[in-house]
């Protein structure tokens, strides 16, 4: 159990997914947007796995690849076609 490096995770992970989001979607590559996203997500899992106590391996493995797919694939519906905050 850290909760430092459980913040710290977070809030670095969320400053990357707001940034990939928002400022960045529409300037940089579709894949490395993508690329970003998938790494803040992956970030919000470790974060979240610090603030537990005996996490087991599987979870180490199984919530960042979770989180970095969801990540993706959330911004993708929300910006595409006629998801809310298309452009």
């Amino acid at each position: 159990m850290d909760p430092v490096g459980g913040w710290t995770t977070l809030l670095t992970a969320l400053a990357l997914l707001v940034l990939a989001t928002f400022p960045l979607r529409t300037r940089l590559r579709p894949a490395l947007v993508d690329a970003m996203l998938a790494l803040g997500g992956a970030g919000i899992g470790v974060g979240g796995l610090l603030f537990l106590r005996d996490v087991e391996p599987g979870s180490w493995v199984v919530a960042p690849a979770l989180l970095a797919i969801a990540a993706v694939a959330h911004v993708r519906f929300l910006f595409a076609g006629e998801g809310p905050f298309r452009t």
